[in-house]
């Protein structure tokens, strides 16, 4: 008999502590998705969430409040992308991504990874996600930190056997995200999405690049005695 999967979680109380039967958390720097219950120090779906906005006003301000008319910031800013779950949709969020990068002049060396970031959880939340329907990406940096998010539709199981199975699933999937966040300094992780939202959100941050190792420097060499005379 097949297993009848709501479209959204009831409530973010039922998911406690044992995320829909089985999909916890990941654990976070250096430990990996060791089953655990190890929390992430992120929270598991509000930073960088489409659904975390602020509630509206009781008074509309009209005509509206101006935007954000300062530069473009290396050190905060935050997108959103919502695009279909299809073949082409990795290399567009990579694009996208890129030139947001580009325009807030994150340093060099994170570039490179971030959108290697952008593309495989793009990646993945097409993997869980079917045709027709939509994934969103969130690209964020705030305090230091880069972050990444990839909403997908795929809901939380709540067959044990059926969740322990996808959540496998989703650990060999997330293999270069895991070792990317880490190396990184960062953390990564995934947990059933909170209410509007339904599926899981998956996430990694990247922190500070890896030290590189310092070489010494090789000595001079001693300078060449001239033609004609003893060294």
């Amino acid at each position: 008999m097949s297993e009848s999967v709501p479209t959204a979680p009831t409530s973010a109380a039922s998911l406690t502590p044992t995320l829909a039967a089985g999909l916890e958390p990941a654990g976070h720097r250096g430990h990996g998705l060791a089953g655990d219950g190890t929390r992430s120090r992120l929270p598991a779906y509000a930073v960088g969430s489409p659904f975390a906005l602020q509630a509206p006003s009781r008074v509309t301000q009209c005509p509206p409040p101006p935007p954000d008319l300062g530069e473009p910031s290396a050190s905060r800013f935050v997108y959103g992308l919502t695009l279909p779950s299809a073949t082409g949709t990795p290399l567009i969020a990579h694009e996208a991504a890129e030139a947001v990068l580009d325009v807030h002049g994150v340093e060099d060396e994170l570039i490179e990874p971030a959108l290697a970031l952008v593309h495989e959880l793009t990646v993945h939340a097409c993997c869980f996600t079917g045709a027709g329907e939509m994934v969103h990406l969130v690209l964020r940096r705030s305090d230091g930190i880069l972050q990444v998010v990839a909403h997908d539709t795929h809901a939380p199981h709540f067959t044990p056997r059926l969740a322990g199975q996808c959540i496998e699933r989703r650990k060999v999937s997330l293999a270069v995200v895991r070792e990317l966040s880490e190396r990184y300094q960062g953390e990564w992780g995934f947990a059933a999405a909170q209410p509007p939202a339904a599926g899981v959100c998956t996430w990694a941050t990247l922190v500070h690049a890896p030290q590189v190792p310092h070489t010494p420097s090789s000595p001079a060499a001693a300078p060449a005695a001239a033609p004609g005379r003893v060294a």
